[in-house]
């Protein structure tokens, strides 16, 4: 038996587009229009129902004080400084209805019709780091939206509706929360993160009646109302030529970005050749995916990175890597080698075990694809510097 390692298998590797992914049920959602230097515009939308608590809400005859939707913050990426993180969203309420999570899923390419007329449309720098007040108590910092009063009158005239959520959200369908700017200059703007599981993020009812002067309610908007996001990107034409030239361009630089992006497409074509030699078993087999260092940039570029099989439609699916031990797939930046190394040992040795199937490849990919906007850029196989190239390396015995 022989026992061998080598890091020169020949790669070639592409940054292809993303075409989407999942943006409903995951917590965390994201609103916002950035103006990337380098990999251009992105932006997001939510779209998501309000429902009425548990219990009976019974206003009588009652007028509307006024409403206010309460998004609690969960972070950001891209510019809120003072000078450049000013942006504009508008609120609108949704001509179409929802359907729970129960009976489907939403995706980045997930739109739908709203009324054109406003419910809010207003010009902000996020605050990330102030708590807020909300009548009587403070809350954690948040985006905090005055809606139309037209909107809670609406909602206080509904009768039976008020007694069943299953009806409420018929009666209301929901809201979309989007940016409206008509452009963004380069490096201004910034996607912010949302935390819709908490009970900050609310829509809070201020009404009267002939009993009462200040009554109120706090309608919830969470993972139970169907919120889900959709994603755009404005491409530049470096980005664009990277796509189009394909393993050409990607022979030196590679790139990848959430929001349902840009992700890495990568092959080992020789790589069954090994087979010639023997009977190859893979003791241990990484890629390594080293950051270009001469792009100097303000954005953070992800904390870790996956890698996925790819499926005759060129979908991605899990590979015994990730399905067996996630966290010993690795992919975690190390910040002293500026660098990435993904195990593929799993996947390496079922490709080796199965010469008659076509090799699709993997793809490279950022974690948290859709609850956060990070983007990276990397040195492709054939980069100028050879002790920075992306690699497969790779322990293998030969048994004879």
């Amino acid at each position: 038996m022989a026992i061998a390692w080598v890091d020169t298998f020949t790669i070639e590797a592409r940054t292809v587009k993303t075409d989407s992914v999942l943006t409903s049920g995951i917590g965390t959602y994201l609103i916002g229009d950035f103006q990337d230097p380098i990999f251009g515009r992105v932006r997001s939308e939510l779209f998501t129902q309000i429902r009425l608590p548990s219990g009976t809400f019974t206003p009588g005859s009652a007028t509307v004080d006024s409403i206010v939707l309460n998004l609690k913050y969960a972070g950001s990426y891209g510019n809120t400084t003072k000078l450049g993180g000013t942006m504009r969203f508008g609120v609108y309420k949704l001509e179409d209805f929802l359907p729970s999570l129960n009976d489907t899923v939403y995706y980045s390419t997930s739109v739908h019709n709203i009324n054109p007329t406003p419910l809010a449309e207003f010009e902000f720098r996020p605050d990330l780091f102030s708590d807020v007040a909300a009548g009587a108590d403070t809350l954690p910092p948040s985006l905090r939206i005055r809606l139309d009063n037209s909107f809670g009158q609406d909602i206080l005239n509904l009768t039976d509706e008020l007694a069943d959520n299953t009806e409420f959200v018929k009666a209301i369908n929901g809201i979309a929360v989007k940016p409206i700017d008509a452009m963004m200059l380069s490096g201004l703007g910034s996607i912010l993160y949302f935390d819709l599981a908490s009970n900050a993020s609310r829509v809070e009812l201020y009404y009267h009646n002939n009993d009462q002067d200040s009554l109120s309610i706090e309608l919830e908007i969470s993972n139970s109302g169907a919120p889900h996001m959709y994603f755009e990107h404005e491409f530049p034409s470096v980005i664009e030529t990277a796509v189009t030239d394909g393993i050409v361009a990607g022979a030196t630089r590679l790139y990848v970005q959430s929001m349902a992006g840009l992700k890495i497409q990568i092959k080992a074509p020789h790589l069954r050749e090994l087979n010639n030699l023997g009977v190859v078993s893979v003791n241990k087999a990484e890629l390594v995916v080293p950051l270009d260092e001469t792009v100097i940039t303000d954005y953070e570029a992800p904390s870790r990175l996956a890698m996925t099989g790819i499926d005759t439609s060129g979908r991605q699916i899990n590979t015994n890597d990730n399905e067996e031990n996630y966290s010993l797939a690795e992919g975690y930046y190390d910040s002293e080698t500026n660098e990435y190394v993904l195990v593929v040992t799993r996947h390496i040795q079922e490709i080796l075990n199965a010469p008659e199937e076509e090799d699709l490849g993997m793809y490279i990919l950022g974690t948290g694809f859709s609850v956060n906007a990070k983007r990276g850029i990397f040195n492709g196989p054939q980069y100028a510097d050879s002790t920075r190239q992306m690699k497969l390396r790779m322990t293998y015995a030969i048994i004879e």
